[in-house]
């Protein structure tokens, strides 16, 4: 299990926990249709920060918390919950909140339209974050200039100065075994490719490790020198993509497989 992976391992258990100043809704019956459970859990954000958008209880008697109340809440849908009153049907998100500081439990129902899919963000306060709530490039490339858990993956990223981003090889890297079980799709769409596995051992973060990120970047780049990628050799990596990922801390699920860099040339 990768780190943040925003409450994926937490049980499917919605309860109503009330909250002061919140009025308890007509109790006219709502009837559940329809539920489809997600074994991956999409991530979601509040569409508008400073709407007034209620998460429900299970039975939708009662409004139970306010999406305006928590800004910086990133929403794990666990299921997709089709609801029907008075004739008509409605779609809402089993949700769990996730906070930067990671001590909330707050969930209940939404509904879908006050969501809209990916990380909040507000990305300054959040750190090591997964890849799968990433929504495109530049949205990645916006975590990584301003999370203070990305330094290193910013400094390397200027090792490579003719080299764009790729959240999508970023993806292999963060899954590494991708690139075997999914190499048809991988050689369709790359070519050329460069994983310089010696330097992507100084990314892991071993237990009680204190190395800093300077130290940590020193160690990459002889690395990279050492397998034939100097200054030189980087710089002309014109029209190559980067792949990268990185967690400024010991995670206990986290291995050194998922970590680092890949470079390659996209096919088209």
């Amino acid at each position: 299990m990768k780190p943040i992976k925003l409450a994926l391992a937490v049980t499917i258990a919605l309860v109503g926990i009330g909250t002061p100043g919140i009025k308890k809704a007509n109790a006219i019956s709502y009837t559940i249709t329809h539920t489809e459970y997600y074994q991956t859990r999409p991530i979601y954000h509040a569409a508008n920060k400073s709407q007034s958008a209620y998460v429900w209880n299970k039975a939708h008697t009662k409004k139970i918390h306010n999406l305006k109340n928590y800004p910086n809440t990133n929403w794990n849908a666990t299921a997709a919950i089709t609801l029907k009153h008075n004739g008509k049907s409605a779609l809402y998100y089993a949700v769990i909140a996730s906070t930067p500081n990671n001590k909330t439990n707050v969930e209940g129902y939404v509904w879908h339209g006050y969501l809209t899919k990916g990380y909040n963000k507000n990305y300054a306060v959040w750190n090591n974050l997964a890849l799968q709530g990433f929504t495109s490039t530049s949205d990645y490339q916006s975590y990584i200039n301003q999370s203070s858990s990305q330094q290193l993956t910013r400094d390397v990223l200027k090792l490579f100065p003719n080299s764009s981003l790729s959240l999508s090889l970023s993806n292999y890297v963060e899954n590494r075994d991708m690139l075997a079980d999914d190499s048809v799709t991988f050689n369709k769409s790359y070519s050329n490719a460069v994983i310089p596995s010696k330097a992507n051992n100084y990314f892991y973060h071993s237990y009680k490790d204190t190395r800093s990120t300077t130290t940590r970047l020193q160690e990459i780049e002889t690395a990279l020198n050492a397998e034939g990628y100097n200054a030189t050799k980087r710089a002309s990596l014109k029209g190559y993509q980067i792949g990268i990922y990185y967690v400024d801390k010991y995670y206990g699920d986290t291995d050194d497989t998922g970590l680092g860099i890949i470079l390659a040339k996209p096919t088209n």
